[in-house]
Formats: C-alpha cells, sequence, structure tokens
C-alpha cells in the first residue's frame, strides 16, 4: 500500500497545496513578473500557435554531426513537448515502510510532513522554470529548450536598431568609452520609437562595476576617488532623466538534467547586457494539461507503482513564454568580451 490511501495525499489535498503555494507566489512575485505576468489559456493548441505564427524561428533541429533543419509545421507538431513542465519525486519502499511500521502519531506525521515538504519543492521547481523562461524571453529575447532531444530557439524579434554593442574604444570598460552619453542617445531611440522613456534600465552587476570606475560617471559625479559609490551612479543617471537602473544579482542558473542526470546551467542574461524595458512587454501563458483535468496552471498528483514498490509524486504545467511587443526592449552590450547577436 502506497500514498494514495492517505488523506494527504489524495486529490483535495494535493490541490489545496497548489492553491496556497500559488496564493503564496501571487503574494511575492518576482520582479520579471511586472513585466510577463501570468496568463491562462484554454487552447490546447497555444504553443502550437505562437510557433506557427512566428517570423522569427530561427533553428529547431534534432542532434547529429548535420542535423536536419525542420520546417515550420514539424515544430509546431513538436510543440507540446516544448511547452510541458514536469518534475516528479520517488517515494521509496523504505519511506512507505516508514509511514506504515511508524512507532507513534508523531513518528507517522514527521515522515508525513517531510514528503509534502518534497510535494512543494516540486512546485517551486515549476515556478523556477517559469521564472527563468521569463528572465530568458525578456534579456535576452529569445527563448531556447535543448532537452531530450529537442531543440528549439524562439527569436522574438526585437528590432535590429533597438541592439548595440560597444566594442573597442567605445566599451565602457576603456578610459574613453562615455556610458552617461550612450545611455541618454539609447534613451532618445526608445522614446522614438514608443513615444516614451522606458519604465527600468536592467544591468548585470558587472555593468555596475563598470560604471563606478567608469571616468565619464566618476567625473561627473565630482568625486576625488577613482569610484563611484552606487547610490552616486544612479544619482548621475537620474540627472539626466533616464530611467531608474535595477541591478540583475544572477545571471544563470543550475539544474540537474531529469534525462541524463547531468548538472547544466543556463545563462539567461549575457555578462555586460544593458537592458531597456517597459511593463507588460509580454506575458507567460499556463495552458490545460491533462494532469490538471484540463485546466490551465499547475498540478500535483500522487500515485502509486507496484512494480518496483513506489509512489510518485508529480507536478506537471504547460506553459510558454510571449514577447508581445518586442520594440519596448533595447538592448546593449557594453563591454569588449560583449556582444549582441543580430
Amino acid at each position: 500500500m502506497g500514498l494514495t490511501h492517505l488523506k494527504d495525499f489524495q486529490k483535495p489535498a494535493m490541490r489545496g497545496i497548489v492553491e496556497a503555494h500559488t496564493e503564496d507566489t501571487q503574494n511575492a512575485p518576482q520582479f520579471i513578473d511586472q513585466f510577463m505576468p501570468d496568463e491562462n489559456t484554454f487552447s490546447t493548441t497555444f504553443a502550437y500557435d505562437i510557433i506557427k505564427k512566428s517570423n522569427h524561428l530561427a533553428s529547431y533541429i534534432g542532434y547529429g554531426a548535420e542535423p536536419p533543419v525542420m520546417d515550420r509545421d514539424a515544430v509546431a507538431s513538436k510543440s507540446g513537448e516544448l511547452a510541458k513542465l514536469g518534475i516528479k519525486y520517488i517515494a521509496t519502499e523504505e519511506e512507505l515502510m516508514a509511514i506504515n511500521q511508524a512507532r507513534s502519531n508523531a513518528e507517522k506525521s514527521a515522515v508525513i510532513d517531510k514528503l509534502l515538504i518534497k510535494a512543494t519543492d516540486l512546485l517551486d521547481s515549476i515556478r523556477k522554470q517559469v521564472t527563468v523562461s521569463k528572465l530568458q524571453a525578456v534579456l535576452t529575447g529569445q527563448f531556447t529548450y535543448d532537452r531530450n532531444q529537442v531543440k528549439i530557439n524562439v527569436d522574438y524579434g526585437v528590432p535590429e536598431d533597438h541592439k548595440f554593442t560597444q566594442t573597442g574604444a567605445a566599451a565602457w570598460d576603456t578610459e574613453t568609452g562615455t556610458p552617461i552619453s550612450d545611455l541618454i542617445e539609447w534613451n532618445d531611440k526608445y522614446i522614438d520609437t514608443n513615444g516614451e522613456v522606458a519604465d527600468v534600465i536592467l544591468i548585470s552587476r558587472d555593468v555596475l562595476r563598470i560604471l563606478q570606475t567608469n571616468p565619464e560617471v566618476v567625473k561627473e559625479a565630482g568625486l576625488e576617488t577613482n569610484r563611484a559609490p552606487v547610490s552616486v551612479v544612479e544619482e548621475v543617471l537620474e540627472g539626466y532623466g533616464l530611467p531608474k537602473i535595477q541591478v540583475i544579482n544572477q545571471r544563470e542558473i543550475t539544474y540537474k538534467d531529469e534525462y541524463t542526470g547531468e548538472k547544466k546551467t543556463v545563462e539567461y542574461m549575457p555578462k555586460y547586457r544593458v537592458v531597456f524595458a517597459k511593463n507588460n512587454l509580454g506575458k507567460y501563458l499556463f495552458g490545460p494539461t491533462v494532469e490538471n483535468e484540463y485546466q490551465p496552471g499547475i498540478a500535483l498528483d500522487v500515485y502509486d507503482k507496484m512494480e518496483p514498490i513506489q509512489s510518485i509524486i508529480r507536478a506537471a504545467a504547460a506553459g510558454f513564454p510571449i514577447v508581445e511587443n518586442p520594440f519596448l526592449l533595447l538592448y546593449a552590450d557594453v563591454a569588449n568580451d560583449g556582444g549582441v547577436e543580430g
């Protein structure tokens, strides 16, 4: 007998955990949610429709020395796999024995609580995947997927005249780099396109460090030292009517690939990236799944297996990031080893 006979792991209880987790997420949103809020769709082909309508599909290929490039319809046929998010925890026979052979109710409850924490961890993992997808879409203008012998790169079509690269003497990490002048120029370009300023300028920690020691910034701040405090950098930029800056402290995430067991790293912000962005430039669509009784959202289920004896706790969802207004993004890579691919 596995977990499903216990009230704590039956559908009403699992649904309650999901609802509480969703409420906690809504009460403590990530900063990226302001650019790409969650939205539900009842379409069963939403990822297909997104890909099929995209004019900026760069590649979707299989593995091999000379992998074939698949046509748009073949891409769309794989979209269900692309949109599906899932992760599971296997409760072993030893854990099941610990529940059924517990010497007291307190001991039994401790094992159950440990497994319920695992269930919440699965929901956290799904949310982390969603957040990383949003970050990648907003900070790179692309969405990439390279798992389980499926590879895709969707380019959302940020305008080419909204992409800048400062190299050589113009790079900000040189004595001749002029970040204030560049930011004013890009801000003017953004206003020319959109009729209003961006809500924020997103920068990496590496860019912030460059700004703190750049001669143009230090001179404008009127400092006698060669390093400006962060607050002074912010004051200097705000003095020119530029949007506020927000620092992205983490540029990548490491995860364990459930197919190979290997650790992999996904970078969602280039090292020397500057991003002008506006709120609500897109959305993250949650679609319906069988696991969630054909409703959009995240599902949490428990089921038992006999061969081998296991109980599986599994979280699943279907989702896809959409940049609806790519002209609300403007990118610049500002150091000599940076570069925006066009």
